[in-house]
């Protein structure tokens, strides 16, 4: 597939008008009343409030149970390749990353990512650590994605979009659940669940091993002098491993009153190096996460809704100290394996002890870590919502509170950091006519840190007829800097002097910027769940955070901070299209332009070294054309097969270099038996990038190579 060609998108776009307006034009062949009544998916992610992708003020992408199992993939975070402007990578074979618009780095961090609600967001990181959230792709009832910022809606997190992962009810399942995967780089994956309701009370248990070896990788790093007397020869690999255990229970007592309850651990180790670099250290990182959340609903009338929420997340990440030998070959140090070795002077030998005492020192006085993610972090939320319809008019508003925390000796060297958010929010669906609607959201956040966010989105719909809408909609958000942003520091001290200030904190970061328009154009078509998208849109980013270089003067002449420098405009278009072309056959395909220009901002003071004062990149920071496209064929009903190819143009992330685009194609073939009427089994094969060459994801020397899965499953009821 080549997407390079110039007139791409004009011609995809215009191809799908076309269709669109063929499908319109033929409605008394084509479409009957019956076609516009289908099933359209309910979100609640745009607004809070229930109502059809129709009707939302916003792009939204919803991927169901369907969806997801056909894609064959095992990470939530690969799922985002099916949604259009969306872009997924892995930082190691089993670190995933996803960012909207791209512009993105190791840690992308303008993506508000919900668990049923409940942000994930990690304040010690300004990310998300897909592997430590304690649910897995089997778990996922349906994901509901809002392409575009949607801070008016879930918060500063929200800048350029958010993820609501919906997890599935335990009053819509029941039974055993058992699936087990074998395969590439040796991985062992096994998941278990069991559902069932006793009276009033549902409840649905989950209990998962995920295990691989990982992707070989090597380093120079580690075949210096001070290793010698290891014999490494530089080779590892990324491994990792984990567990989790989560319970979700519903208690229905009457009509009126429902309380809904989940939470979970997680436990899990994996070996974190970077890859843009041949002489790159690596270390196992453990983390143990926790989280409880819990909703209490009351309907009030037979419109009216109160719904208070709270959710406590809490995480802990550890990586081993650095040794003496990984310092001395960090600083270019100069010296043999081991001091006591035979044939060494006694000067030699003392210089060589010496040596390793002062880096031992130098750890022991820093509490050294060569890989960062060390600390601890806890969240806590509180909300109270309110929603009503009246007539022509659909109401949601509330308050909400959330503290944050932070402690790390590696990344918050002053000592433990926390934040204290308030916040207002409100969203009104009018219908003044039969036919057109005015949605409008605000949000007001007030942060303990003296800073402020007020956001809004406003959308003018209209509505031709059941099924079909046209969206004009504009929105201005503002983004509040992560405790990371405002308060990371690192100084490392050697003889109680300070040796070298590598970051300072800077508390008084002003709100992130943005301010969009787009126009959307939705359509169901004949089938079920058949639909086309459209958006065309343009992002404005201002005051964004990026990391800033002050001069000092010591050895290596700068100390890292924390800027409102960057800027960028995103302009382009994106389309999404899911169609039945029979009733055994469906296709859902995604396409995304996206142009974006940006200025060479400010990354550092004029004393600092030339080349790093401007971001002088030339190249895109976000890949112009990403498309895929899933075709999904079911002979019978006992067999399935789908077929998946991706496309991403080159792209040159802001934490790596400039990579070539890639081709990805993607199969899955699955057998079912009813070995009786309770029970069923499934046996699949899963060939991921089966056809094409291997392809760098994100950094230069990590490559995706062809892998091929086995996976196993029985369903008792």
């Amino acid at each position: 597939m080549n997407m390079q060609s110039p007139g791409i998108t004009q011609t995809l776009l215009m191809s799908l008008a076309l269709f669109a307006s063929a499908a319109e034009a033929s409605d008394d062949r084509l479409l009957s009343e019956a076609d516009f009544f289908v099933d359209i998916p309910e979100v609640t992610s745009a607004t809070r409030m229930p109502q059809k992708l129709s009707e939302a003020p916003a792009s939204m992408t919803v991927i169901d149970r369907e969806v997801i199992e056909a894609s064959g993939f095992q990470t939530i975070p690969d799922l985002m390749r099916l949604v259009p402007g969306f872009q997924t990578y892995t930082l190691n074979s089993d670190t995933p990353a996803t960012s909207y618009h791209g512009a993105a780095g190791e840690y992308p961090n303008q993506l508000e990512v919900m668990i049923d609600g409940r942000s994930v967001y990690l304040p010690l990181l300004s990310t998300v650590r897909w592997e430590t959230l304690g649910i897995s792709i089997h778990d996922v009832e349906r994901i509901e994605v809002v392409r575009g910022s949607n801070v008016p809606t879930q918060g500063s997190n929200a800048f350029l979009g958010s993820i609501n992962i919906v997890t599935r009810e335990p009053t819509a399942t029941s039974g055993l659940d058992l699936t087990t995967l074998y395969g590439s780089d040796n991985t062992r994956n096994g998941h278990l669940s069991f559902a069932d309701s006793n009276g009033l009370i549902s409840y649905r248990i989950s209990a998962n091993h995920e295990q691989s070896d990982g992707n070989d990788h090597y380093s120079n790093f580690y075949t210096g002098d001070w290793f010698a007397e290891d014999g490494s020869d530089g080779k590892w690999q990324d491994e990792q491993s984990r567990n989790y255990l989560n319970l979700s229970t519903t208690w229905t007592p009457d009509l009126v009153n429902s309380l809904w309850f989940q939470a979970g651990i997680d436990r899990g180790t994996s070996r974190m190096g970077a890859l843009d670099t041949e002489d790159a250290h690596f270390a196992d990182r453990d983390h143990e996460s926790a989280f409880a959340s819990a909703r209490y609903n009351h309907l009030y009338s037979d419109t009216g809704m109160v719904q208070l929420k709270a959710s406590l997340n809490r995480l802990s990440l550890e990586t081993p100290k650095a040794n003496a030998a990984e310092v001395l070959t960090e600083l270019g140090v100069p010296g043999p394996a081991n001091c006591t070795a035979s044939g060494l002077s006694a000067s030699a030998r003392s210089i060589c002890t010496a040596r390793l005492q002062a880096a031992q020192s130098l750890i022991d006085l820093n509490d050294y870590h060569l890989v960062e993610e060390n600390g601890k972090t806890h969240t806590g939320d509180i909300e109270l919502q309110i929603s009503d319809k009246r007539e022509n008019l659909a109401v949601a508003g509330g308050i909400g509170y959330r503290h944050m925390a932070a402690k790390s000796a590696v990344l918050l060297q002053n000592g433990q950091v926390h934040e204290d958010r308030s916040r207002l929010f409100a969203n009104a669906d009018w219908d003044f006519t039969p036919r057109w609607q005015l949605s409008s959201g605000v949000m007001y956040e007030y942060s303990s840190e003296a800073s402020e966010a007020f956001s809004y989105r406003n959308a003018l719909i209209f509505t031709p007829r059941q099924g079909s809408s046209l969206r004009l909609g504009y929105s201005s958000s503002e983004r509040l800097p992560s405790l990371l942003e405002r308060y990371g520091e690192a100084t490392l001290y050697l003889g109680g002097d300070e040796y070298d200030h590598i970051r300072t904190p800077t508390p008084d970061l002003e709100p992130e910027e943005i301010s969009s328009w787009e126009l959307g154009y939705y359509q169901t078509l004949p089938g079920q769940r058949s639909y086309l998208d459209l958006r065309i849109f343009r992002e404005e980013l201002n005051n964004v955070v990026d990391s800033f270089l002050l001069y000092a003067d010591e050895e290596d002449g700068r100390v890292f901070t924390s800027r409102n420098t960057a800027s960028w405009i995103n302009e382009g278009a994106e389309a999404q299209l899911r169609f039945e072309l029979t009733p055994q056959v469906w296709t859902l395909l995604s396409y995304a332009y996206i142009n974006t220009k940006h200025s060479n901002w400010r990354t550092g003071e004029d004393k600092v070294y030339e080349g790093k004062r401007f971001f002088n990149v030339s190249s895109n920071i976000s890949p112009e054309h990403t498309a895929s496209l899933m075709l999904n064929w079911s002979p019978d009903p006992t067999l399935d097969l789908t077929l998946s190819h991706y496309y991403m143009s080159g792209v040159r992330w802001i934490d790596s270099v400039e990579l070539p685009g890639y081709n990805r194609t993607d199969l899955r073939v699955a057998k079912r038996w009813q070995v009786s009427r309770e029970t069923e089994l499934e046996a699949a094969v899963i060939m991921q990038n089966a056809f094409e060459p291997d392809y760098q994801d994100f950094y230069e020397l990590n490559e995706f190579d062809r892998r091929t899965f086995l996976q196993f499953s029985i369903r008792h009821d």
